[in-house]
């Protein structure tokens, strides 16, 4: 049997789907076999999620620096070219 943590393409107005997986089920395809998930549109499982998650709150710290990088990687360097294309040693060389 096909197995990902992909959550199916009957999982795309469930709160509990990230994207790239159940929040929480390992299986989601398991999960729609019996012929309707048991978390789909279930309120109390999402809010045990969400309390799970409040317990654990992210990194300011970590949440901060991939803010940053992400800002940096988009912003156009003095000779216009972006940082992810050209190396700084690149840049410093064709300076001189």
């Amino acid at each position: 049997m096909h197995e990902s943590t992909k959550p199916v393409r009957k999982c795309h107005s469930c709160k509990l789907n990230l994207g790239e997986r159940c929040a929480v089920f390992r299986d989601p395809h398991q999960e729609w076999k019996p012929g309707k998930c048991r978390g789909f549109g279930d309120e109390a499982l999402y809010e045990a999620y969400l309390a799970e998650t409040a317990r654990h709150p992210p990194d300011v710290r970590k949440e901060a620096r991939r803010a940053r990088a992400k800002q940096t990687r988009t912003e156009p360097h003095h000779d216009g070219t972006l940082q992810y294309k050209a190396p700084i040693a690149d840049r410093r060389r064709a300076a001189r």
